[in-house]
Formats: C-alpha cells, sequence, structure tokens
C-alpha cells in the first residue's frame, strides 16, 4: 500500500505540470475574487472611500444568486462550446465585472451590486469549463490528485488574497490596488486564450451529442448521481454552517480569546492542507469512495467530540484528527465529481448541477446555523456538522458511490451506439446509470 501511495506522489508532478494552465487560471480568479469581496468590497470602500458597509453584503448576494441561478445553464454552455470558449468566456466576464467596480466604486457604489451579479455570471461560466477540461485531461486514475492540486491552488489564492490584501489596504489606494487584482483577471483569460482544447476533448466533441436543457434530468436520475447530489448537500451545509459558528466554537464551548482559538487550531489546519496532498495520491490509488467514506467519518466524529469535551489538549487532538480526515476526503469529492460526469456532451451541464447542489448546501447551512444558535446554543450546530458530515461518509458506504463510472456505462453507451448506429440525444442518460 505504501509503495503505491509513493508511486501515486511520484507521479503527482507530472499531473501538476499538465494541470498547470488550469490550475493558473483558478488561482488568478480565485486570489481576484477574494481581494475584491473581502478587501476590497469590506475594508477600502467604507474606510477609504466612505460609502455604505451594506454594499459589501448586497454584493455577495448578487454574485452567490447570479451563480446559483445560472450554473446549470452555463455549464451547458461548454458542452456546446467547448471548455476552451467557455472558460474564455467566463474570464471575460470577470475581467469585465471587476473592470466596471472601479470607476462605481466612486461615481455610484450600489451599482456595484449588479457588477457582482455579472461576476456571479462568469464564475458559473468558468467553473464548470475548468473541471470539465480537467476531466477530459486526465484519467480515472489521475483525477484526485488533480482535484487536490487544485484545492491547494484555491488554498494558496486564499492565503494570497487576504495576506496580500491586508498589506495592500494598509500601504496601496484603492485605484492602485483595484488594478493590481484587475490585472490578475486579465493574466487568467491570457491563459484561457493561450490553452489548447485537449486530444481526447477535441475527438469526443466530433461524435457527443448534447442534451436539451428539458432532457438533461433524465440525465441526473441516475441512482449514483442522485446520491452524489445528496452528498453534496450534505458536505456543503456543514461546511456552511461551521464557517458561520467559528468564533462562536472559540468563545461559547472553548472559551477562549480568538487568538487563542486560532493557536488551538491551527494543527489542524496545518495537517489539513497535507492530507489534501496525500489525500489525492491515495484515492488514485485505491479509489476514491475508500478514501471519502472514512475521511467523512473522522471529520464528523471529531466534530461531535468537540461539540461535548472542551479541555485544550482534546481540542487539539480532535480538531486535528478532523483536519486530517478532512483533508484526506476534500479530494475525492471532486474527483466523484468529475468521474460521474458522462461524457462531453453533457458533462458540463451534470458538473454544473453539481456546483448547483454544492452552492443550494452553502445557502442552508448558515440559515440552520443562525436558526439554531440563539435557539440551542452552538453545541446544536456543532451536532448538525458532525452529523451532516457522518452522513456523507454513510451514503459514500451505503450506495457505493465509485469513480471510474463514467467510462464503465459510456463503454456501454459507445458500444449500443456502434451497434444500433446513430441513437438519439436521450441515450446520454443512459450513462452513469446503474
Amino acid at each position: 500500500m505504501l509503495h503505491r501511495v509513493t508511486d501515486a506522489l511520484a507521479g503527482s508532478r507530472d499531473i501538476a505540470r499538465r494541470a498547470l494552465p488550469l490550475l493558473a487560471i483558478g488561482f488568478l480568479a480565485d486570489t481576484a475574487f477574494i481581494f475584491i469581496f473581502l478587501i476590497a468590497l469590506q475594508s477600502y470602500l467604507p474606510e477609504k472611500l466612505h460609502a455604505s458597509a451594506a454594499i459589501a453584503g448586497y454584493a455577495l448576494a448578487a454574485f452567490g444568486i447570479a451563480k446559483l441561478c445560472s450554473q446549470v445553464l452555463s455549464g451547458m454552455v461548454s458542452d456546446r462550446l467547448g471548455t476552451r470558449t467557455a472558460m474564455i468566456g467566463g474570464t471575460a466576464l470577470l475581467l469585465a465585472a471587476d473592470a466596471s467596480m472601479l470607476p462605481l466604486a466612486h461615481v455610484a457604489p450600489y451599482a456595484i451590486v449588479a457588477a457582482a451579479a455579472v461576476e456571479g455570471l462568469g464564475s458559473s461560466v468558468l467553473w464548470p469549463a475548468l473541471y470539465s477540461a480537467g476531466t477530459s485531461r486526465f484519467e480515472s486514475g489521475e483525477k484526485s490528485r488533480f482535484t487536490a492540486a487544485l484545492t491547494l491552488a484555491t488554498m494558496a489564492a486564499l492565503l494570497t488574497g487576504l495576506g496580500g490584501g491586508a498589506l495592500l489596504n494598509m500601504f496601496v489606494p484603492f485605484n492602485i490596488a483595484m488594478l493590481m487584482s484587475i490585472s490578475l483577471v486579465a493574466a487568467a483569460l491570457t491563459v484561457a486564450l493561450r490553452t489548447p482544447v485537449s486530444a481526447r476533448e477535441a475527438a469526443e466533441r466530433k461524435t457527443a451529442e448534447v442534451p436539451s436543457l428539458r432532457e438533461l434530468p433524465a440525465v441526473l436520475r441516475s441512482p449514483q448521481r442522485v446520491a452524489f447530489s445528496a452528498i453534496i448537500v450534505a458536505e456543503s451545509i456543514a461546511l456552511g454552517a461551521l464557517t458561520a459558528i467559528f468564533r462562536a466554537y472559540g468563545r461559547d464551548i472553548a472559551h477562549v480569546s480568538l487568538t487563542r482559538e486560532g493557536v488551538l487550531l491551527a494543527p489542524a489546519a496545518v495537517l489539513g492542507g497535507l492530507g489534501v496532498v496525500a489525500g489525492g495520491a491515495l484515492a488514485d490509488r485505491v479509489g476514491a469512495r475508500r478514501v471519502m467514506a472514512p475521511g467523512f467519518l473522522t471529520a464528523g466524529i471529531a466534530v461531535l467530540v468537540l461539540a461535548h469535551w472542551t479541555h485544550p489538549a482534546t481540542i487539539v487532538v480532535a480538531a486535528a484528527a478532523g483536519g486530517i480526515g478532512f483533508g484526506l476526503a476534500v479530494p475525492t469529492i471532486a474527483s466523484t465529481m468529475m468521474a460521474l460526469a458522462g461524457g462531453a456532451g453533457a458533462r458540463g451541464g451534470i458538473i454544473g448541477w453539481f456546483m448547483s447542489m454544492d452552492g443550494l448546501g452553502h445557502s442552508i447551512g448558515p440559515a440552520l446555523a443562525a436558526l439554531l444558535l440563539p435557539a440551542f446554543g452552538t453545541a446544536s450546530v456543532m451536532l448538525l456538522v458532525g452529523a451532516s458530515f457522518l452522513a456523507v461518509g454513510a451514503i459514500a458506504v451505503v450506495r457505493r458511490i465509485e469513480d471510474g463510472a463514467d467510462t464503465r456505462d459510456e463503454g456501454r453507451t459507445r458500444s449500443a451506439g456502434a451497434a444500433s448506429g446513430p441513437a438519439p440525444v436521450m441515450r446520454n442518460a443512459e450513462v452513469g446509470r446503474r
């Protein structure tokens, strides 16, 4: 087992090299988003330009609503136009939105809300295309390491956007800081323009049949996709609720200051990041389900322990165990999404659907936390988070969510098509069906 994982880690360098354009686009787009929505709108705008602090909240809401409502349709754009065209279109929309925020901040700050909606539309076009492009570039034994690398790129973007943004806020005027952020999105667009379509995608698009929006539900009704949709909703509910009570946990359960809370949870963050790397390699070798299930079960148990035991040593150990479990499992979510996305004809739409489920859960989680927190306390939200993680692990075990389902079922579909000649587009509904 150890030898197989070591070989997988060694192969990760080649995967990262082949994924570099996609990783660069994701990193640049995420960094710009984090700076604009968490630093520029929440610090620069009210403190330096004396605009309303409420604009940031409205902008984030507009972004989320636009992204959620357009995610499936935007995913289908990459099916019809190709991933390269969709990535170019998505980054172009991001560039237009971010560039418009600079003058709007001075002349009509509330109009930034409309620009944020355009940003949400651009994001809904970009990300399904990016994952779809990754699906066509990597085999089933490489997908988890690709998604692990993409997760690390997002983590690096978070650190860069927040850390760099905090420094810019102290030393750099708003206009220059915004221009630097806009340049990041322009760089992402440049990379998208220079990224060719993979040979596999080019070959698939010659014969791919794209289902209409009316036919897409039949594609999504396969048992594995329904079960995986439930997994995504449960996982994102847990993450959304956990984010909403980060400080409440330290204040009400651990009874420590914000600084002390950060110190107690720091080992979990470090081990979680290391777990992402190991989880991607392990999942590619033994299968995503065999890593997903124990990883989320471990994270769920750890959260339940944290909800009841408050000794500092217990917090450090339980949080570290949860961080490792969650870190190991994180790459399996995106790699399973890619594996269940099917062939080129419906891949973007299916990924868009799964991302819509993620957005839905991230909306439900904080809302449930807001309802439970004043009525039953922080511990009740921690129980919800732990139960949701346990539900993810249980579904993965019971429903036997497997990677590679797309390859096996597409093989059967193509064989049937070859035997019977041209088939109607609804044949794609059988991709992934059990």
